[in-house]
């Protein structure tokens, strides 16, 4: 019996690398602690990617194949988790840049709830998730959720960012 090339598909859509593990998402997933470290390759327009509960030093990145539209998200552990960090939106069609959105630890960890989901759609002036883009990740505590993201719309004149948003 052969063994896979690379080490490809010995654990479903996983693919081993030195850095962690890609999964290749096509329908909603729930992340776990185990697979911190992993990129997650979100190959779907509207599904929801949900975060294991915050411990320092958790990580994940995940790069969107396709445009988001309507219903994709990344969700922290709804109530006790939060993001914070900073969305940065650019234009494709123009040479435009929506004012970032820049949450600090101190805000959402007072109000977690009010900053537990990110919500995505690649055509809006506020949103963006475009096929590309990429949100890292890195838990600082076992609260909050650091963010650093840049995003890009279709809509030619991008405004004030909102991804970071209360469930």
């Amino acid at each position: 019996m052969a063994n896979p090339l690379y080490g490809q598909n010995k654990t479903d859509n996983e693919i081993d690398n030195a850095a962690g593990k890609v999964i290749v998402a096509t329908d909603d997933i729930t992340l776990t602690a185990a697979q911190s470290g992993s990129t997650v390759f979100m190959n779907a327009a509207a599904k929801t990617i949900q975060l294991p509960s915050a411990k320092a030093g958790l990580r994940f990145k995940v790069i969107f194949g396709v445009a988001t539209t309507a219903g994709a998200d990344i969700l922290a552990d709804a109530g006790n988790d939060c993001f914070f960090g900073i969305v940065r939106l650019f234009s494709t069609t123009a040479d435009q840049a929506g004012v970032p959105q820049i949450l600090t630890h101190a805000v959402a960890v007072a109000a977690p709830g009010s900053y537990d989901t990110m919500d995505f759609v690649a055509a809006t002036a506020t949103i963006g998730g475009s096929a590309g883009d990429m949100v890292e990740l890195v838990a600082v505590d076992g609260t909050a959720w650091h963010v650093n993201a840049s995003l890009t719309t279709s809509n030619a004149n991008p405004g004030t960012v909102a991804v970071i948003v209360a469930s």
